[in-house]
């Protein structure tokens, strides 16, 4: 049993340690692996090839079509970027991160702990993404109530992306979860041990695996029993009852979202978890599938319209807009309408724009399911 599950099992008080419901590889292109599940089966991986698309603006990566084979079967993934697991060769797989994040990348810290071509996540084919009961939404609110930086993308709300300020990439590793300042609760989205608060740390997790290791005035750090540090940042407030050393149930209230700190001035939780990674570095566990299965167990929504990640282009350029990542609990989604920022409107699920005009776009879409559900989402571009 690896000793880090064990102390961080014994320091919450949990009965055992919890092993993850999926392995995690890192593999260079051409090479192959035999992974074992946890459930005890095997799974040969083989990484093929990795096709990245930049933007012509600042060479951010804004895409990574990543070919696996799995048990003899090809697929290709997206790397990051709001995208969920997918099931090939008989698992469930997706891919958090790969090499092409590195260069430019903002160099306060190395969020990833990647040294080879990509990561790889599997999951039995039928299991869930996180143990039932273990973890929830941390934020008591509706999905995508507001702006989001999830899954790699280029931060950008407060004005990051924009290549006048000619700066290095902050590929956005953990989740924004934009929403009203001072009327959001946040709460734990897992048992824990809080290991700091407020800036104060307990002193045997005064080097936490964050570029603030003992955290800050508007921040807390809870140790779940994986052994993997829990970060909720930039709340207004923080509870009395949540000091270090002290432990907190999933479900229970932090604080109140902010914009505190190092937010940029935007309203939101920062969330995120580091744990170790296949090379033994410390690196983010992309929480994005977790935040999905955690919404869909606690409300239940019978639709849900996606249209992120957002744009930078250079006017004159054309993108896709897509809306394919949207769900309906009735099977697939029955129609995708897109009302853009000049009132013209589209149907289909992926559309093609070009913007003749430098600003900032919002276009909304719209999907209706089989039985006449609809939800909204927007699509953020920014023209420059």
């Amino acid at each position: 049993m690896n000793l880090a599950f064990l102390v961080a099992a014994a320091l919450i008080g949990a009965d055992e340690p919890k092993n993850p419901l999926f392995a995690t590889v890192d593999l260079d292109r051409g090479e192959t692996v035999q992974v074992r599940l946890p459930d005890g089966g095997r799974a040969t991986v083989k990484l093929v090839e990795i096709k990245e698309t930049r933007d012509s603006l600042r060479e951010a990566l804004r895409r990574a079509d990543v070919t696996v084979e799995i048990k003899g079967r090809t697929t290709t993934l997206t790397s990051g970027n709001y995208r969920l697991p997918v099931t090939v060769g008989g698992v469930q797989v997706d891919c958090p991160a790969t090499r092409g994040l590195y260069p430019n990348r903002d160099p306060f810290e190395d969020s990833w702990g990647l040294d080879k071509d990509a990561r790889l996540r599997l999951w039995p084919e039928k299991s869930a993404w996180t143990e039932p009961g273990t973890f929830v939404y941390p934020a008591r609110q509706r999905w995508f109530a507001s702006s989001t930086q999830i899954g790699n993308e280029p931060s950008y709300v407060e004005g990051g992306d924009l290549p006048t300020l000619k700066r290095s990439i902050y590929y956005h590793s953990g989740n924004d979860i934009g929403g009203c300042e001072g009327m959001v609760d946040v709460v734990a989205a897992c048992d824990g041990l809080v290991v700091s608060a407020r800036g104060k740390a307990l002193p045997e997790h005064a080097d936490a695996p964050f570029y603030k290791p003992r955290g800050d005035y508007d921040y807390v750090y809870v140790l779940d029993a994986h052994g993997w540090y829990v970060r909720y940042a930039h709340l207004k407030s923080i509870d009395d009852g949540v000091q270090p050393g002290t432990r907190v149930k999933a479900g229970q209230k932090i604080g109140v979202l902010g914009k505190e700190g190092s937010s940029g001035g935007w309203a939101h939780l920062h969330f995120d978890i580091k744990a170790r990674q296949p090379s033994g570095k410390w690196g983010i566990q992309d929480a994005y599938p977790f935040l999905w299965e955690a919404y869909r167990r606690e409300h239940k929504p019978q639709i849900i319209a996606v249209a992120r990640p957002h744009f930078l282009i250079a006017a004159g350029e054309k993108l896709t807009l897509d809306g394919s990542r949207s769900w309906s609990a009735a099977g697939p989604i029955a129609r995708y309408q897109w009302t853009f920022h000049d009132a013209t409107t589209a149907d289909g699920a992926t559309v093609e724009r070009t913007y003749q005009q430098p600003g900032s776009y919002s276009e909304i879409l719209k999907v209706t399911d089989s039985e006449g559900r609809v939800d909204y989402d927007f699509a953020t571009v920014q023209v420059v």
